[in-house]
């Protein structure tokens, strides 16, 4: 559909308009991705507080917290009530507009709120309404509440990660959130292909479960084809099958070095100054490598922790060894080549100041992706939106305010 109230993007999704009812970072990351693409997402929000995420890991004084300013970039918000029977008319009204509605609530919600696809879909036909759960709509699990840790725990990362000799452990990163709103960007773009096609709307839906799932294939190998059961190999390659593969100490940090083939052992052993060790029964093959980590591990050990840690990735690399240094989040963050590939880029937010905000992975025509606005305060396009979109007036707002409705 093509905005009545405009849309500042070029882009293949510049006549995609969206209503994202999602929160904290699965679904926002998916409607992030669209805006990027050229979207119009404009976020309907509960006018007590907003969106969950706005307030997850806020500073102290702050009106927000940084992980929302990270999925919220290029979008709208608008606050509205879907629990008044005022406000869940106007949404409707509203539905009736745009293109796609994006929602991450638990199964049941939006049909208790009189908001389920059969419902706004005989309002609007050709409305793709997309969904992120934790296990499905459907399924023995559909029901249970699903976290990022939680759904790392349930979806076998939990199990695969950490010492063998230690407790299961969470991947520090949200990867079952993210990993989610990515396959969600998927299902969207397919829906909206599918859309084009029939010129009929449909449902769309991701699990987080089934999203971590795909992770797991080196350990699915692993197990079943190597016969390994125990899969928690820490630093080291899953079922022991690569060595050198780990982490090792470098005068300032560390780095990761990984030998995958003989021919790259050996280019490290002469970086090592140490070519009799490609003779050595205990490291000349794969195999007897695997054996001997622990002495491998200790020998490699003591030669990177003589070098800074980017002069071991770049000697490395240059002749054929794999190597990366291990970033601290600032350096990772303050990284040139990172802004100047535009994945991260310094805004000025309104209420948190200077910034640096994540953008998106995806690249068309060779074009850094553009952050048109930061992420909004809450219902800071509430005047603008009402009135462009449904002719509601500042009077007429106002007295929605009152009522509870916005």
């Amino acid at each position: 559909m093509v905005s009545s109230v405009g849309n500042a993007m070029n882009g293949p999704l510049d006549d995609l308009r969206v209503l994202d009812l999602s929160h904290y970072y699965a679904g926002p990351y998916a409607t992030m991705l669209l805006s990027f693409l050229g979207a119009e997402v404009v976020k309907i929000e509960s006018p007590d507080g907003g969106e969950h995420g706005r307030t997850f890991y806020r500073r102290p004084g702050a009106p927000i917290g940084l992980p929302f300013a990270l999925m919220n970039s290029n979008k709208r918000s608008v606050t509205l009530n879907l629990k008044k029977p005022e406000g869940l008319e106007i949404f409707k009204r509203l539905v009736s507009r745009f293109d796609l509605l994006v929602e991450n609530f638990a199964p049941g919600v939006m049909a208790r709120l009189g908001c389920d696809y059969q419902t706004l879909s005989s309002i609007n036909p050709r409305l793709i309404y997309a969904s992120v759960t934790g296990y499905g709509r459907t399924g023995a699990y559909a029901k249970l509440p699903a976290f990022d840790p939680v759904v790392q725990a349930m979806g076998g990362i939990v199990g695969t990660t950490g010492e063998a000799s230690g407790s299961p452990m969470r991947a520090g990163p949200t990867i079952a959130d993210i990993l989610g709103g990515a396959h969600f960007t998927a299902a969207i773009l397919a829906a909206i292909r599918e859309r084009d096609r029939t010129g009929k709307g449909l449902q769309a839906e991701i699990a987080l479960y089934d999203a971590v799932i795909p992770t797991l294939t080196t350990h699915v190998g692993a197990y079943y084809g190597l016969g390994c059961t125990q899969l928690r190999t820490g630093n080291r390659s899953p079922g022991a099958a690569i060595a050198p593969s780990s982490v090792y100490p470098a005068r300032d940090g560390y780095v990761l070095i990984l030998g995958d083939s003989d021919e790259r052992w050996r280019r490290l052993c002469d970086f090592m100054g140490r070519p009799e060790l490609c003779r050595d029964e205990r490291f000349a093959t794969s195999k007897a490598r695997v054996e001997h980590q622990d002495e491998l591990d200790q020998i490699i050990a003591l030669w990177t922790r003589t070098f800074p840690k980017r002069e071991l990735m770049d000697r490395l690399n240059a002749g054929g060894v794999l190597c990366g240094m291990v970033q601290e989040l600032p350096e990772v963050l303050t990284d040139p080549d990172l802004h100047q590939r535009g994945m991260l880029q310094e805004i000025d937010h309104p209420s948190l100041g200077r910034i640096t905000v994540i953008t998106s992975p995806l690249r068309l025509h060779d074009k850094a992706p553009e952050v048109r606005k930061p992420a909004p305060v809450l219902g800071a396009d509430n005047e603008w939106f009402y009135e462009n979109e449904l002719q509601i007036s500042r009077e007429g707002l106002a007295g929605l305010r009152s009522r509870g409705v916005v």
